[in-house]
């Protein structure tokens, strides 16, 4: 039997606390359910992991528990609330649950199956990739031997151009890393022993243009691990968290505004509630906030996202006012903020969140709502809109893919200060622009006729 990824396993399956919920609550920010499920819509409900942006505007999620009866779906929905599913796997093929989706320079988004409930091929499961319109095309089948077992977390394409991910192993297996080419070559770069980790669940490219890995499990101590490797798979560093006050099993990475890299454990701190920690450049790890039940009463953090106000932004799927879960705020200093509690009504058990180019952050919800059935909720922190990039790293001369609204009429592109000679406006939410000569790392900017988008990370310029 297969690890699962504790933060998942925590989103999945816990309790809501018993107790009845107020008819009214002061709440500091706003937050509204943009879709709220119906139960057995098509056999579908309960969305996990966060929602992904592509060129359209439209965000893209996924559905269903993966059962024969429930395989799973992919949809995109609007800012206001507008819905179409876009594939739904066929019963037949018994689909375990899909991971969360990343956009590719392709356009296409690409994605994973943890495991199939039909045993053949694909039972340790698969690699795919989708489009907007709904063409499902499984890249890879994880056979369970070399290549690993049950992916988890979205591939991401790095700066290489190449799609990297990871398996969680479990029983028998090892986790592993894993690179998929433009040409379709599927290799597992990296295979985990128990001492560098094991469940490995997340990675991201760093600013160093190398790969960090969260593992769950395994290390020293046996509460998880971060691993860093180059993009062709040489080892290069391992933190072992320790358990206690120092936290016990990771989720994922964001790479900070400040240079650092930030994450959450599901468990640690002065009441094993769980922690959030910093990670510099270095590797030092120290931790910056611990959950407990004077602070709310919040249990077992969520990915963590930083926002373009520079906050640090995640969920606890329980506690908060009505036991349903709370969004939380916190600064790179680990100043703490529970700024709003979830009535069922809105949602239930949050688990993952994004921020979209109109500013506001979205998040899913496994059950609550209107219906029960789960939700996609939005929370409006006043931020002001921006432009993402589909890949925020490249060379001089190379074009640089940028999400947005309102880019019509875009009349100049800078590059941390750098004017860009050429751009292309392709559509109202999606244009390229070419890297100038002389641009260093640095915010863009993209001026249109209603003011200035500027990019929510720091565009990268690579050698």
């Amino acid at each position: 039997m297969k690890q699962l990824s504790p933060t998942f396993v925590a989103a999945l399956s816990l309790i809501l606390l018993a107790g009845a919920e107020p008819q009214s609550i002061a709440q500091s920010v706003s937050v509204s359910d943009v879709v709220a499920f119906t139960p057995n819509t098509n056999g579908f409900g309960n969305p996990v992991f966060n929602p992904a942006q592509g060129r359209n505007g439209l965000l893209y999620g996924v559905l269903g528990n993966g059962s024969d009866n429930n395989p799973g779906t992919i949809f995109d929905f609007s800012a206001q609330g507008a819905t179409s599913t876009i594939y739904v796997a066929p019963i037949s093929a018994g689909y375990g649950q899909m991971t969360s989706l990343s956009l590719g320079t392709d356009g296409s988004f690409y994605g994973a199956v943890e495991e199939a409930t039909v045993i053949g091929t694909g039972s340790y499961g698969n690699l795919f990739k989708v489009t907007p319109g709904g063409t499902f095309t499984v890249l890879h089948y994880f056979n369970g031997g070399s290549d690993g077992g049950f992916p988890f977390g979205a591939p991401i394409e790095a700066s290489d151009g190449n799609f990297y991910g990871v398996t969680l192993g479990g029983c028998c297996l090892l986790s592993t890393v894993y690179k998929y080419t433009p040409k379709g070559e599927f290799s597992a770069i990296f295979t985990f022993s128990s001492p560098q980790g094991s469940s490995a669940n997340y990675v991201i490219e760093g600013f160093d243009g190398d790969l960090y890995v969260t593992c769950g499990l395994g290390g020293a101590s046996r509460n998880g691990t971060i691993v860093r490797l180059t993009k062709g798979g040489k080892l290069v560093s391992i933190y072992s968290f320790p358990g206690g006050t120092g936290g016990s099993e990771p989720g994922g990475l964001v790479a900070a505004s400040d240079g650092n890299y930030y994450g959450s454990t599901l468990y640690g701190g002065n009441q094993n509630h769980g922690t959030i920690f910093r990670m510099t450049p270095q590797g030092a790890v120290t931790v910056t906030h611990t959950f407990n039940s004077t602070n709310g009463g919040s249990y077992y953090p969520g990915f963590l996202i930083q926002a373009t106000d520079g906050y640090l932004y995640t969920v606890n799927a329980r506690g908060g006012t009505f036991g349903n879960g709370a969004f939380i705020r916190v600064s790179t200093q680990g100043d703490y903020s529970e700024i709003y509690s979830f009535p069922t009504s809105v949602a239930s058990q949050p688990n993952y969140n994004m921020q979209a180019t109109n500013g506001l952050i979205y998040g899913t919800a496994v059950t609550g709502g209107t219906y029960d059935a789960g939700a996609i909720y939005s929370v409006n922190e006043r931020l002001d809109p921006f432009v993402a990039f589909v890949v925020p790293v490249g060379k001089s001369g190379e074009s640089a893919q940028i999400l947005g609204q309102g880019l019509t009429g875009t009349n100049s592109v800078t590059f941390n200060g750098v004017p860009a000679t050429s751009f292309d406006v392709k559509s109202d939410t999606f244009m390229t622009a070419a890297v100038p000569d002389g641009a260093t790392t640095g915010k863009v900017v993209v001026t249109t006729p209603s003011g200035k988008l500027i990019s929510n990370v720091n565009f990268r310029i690579s050698k």
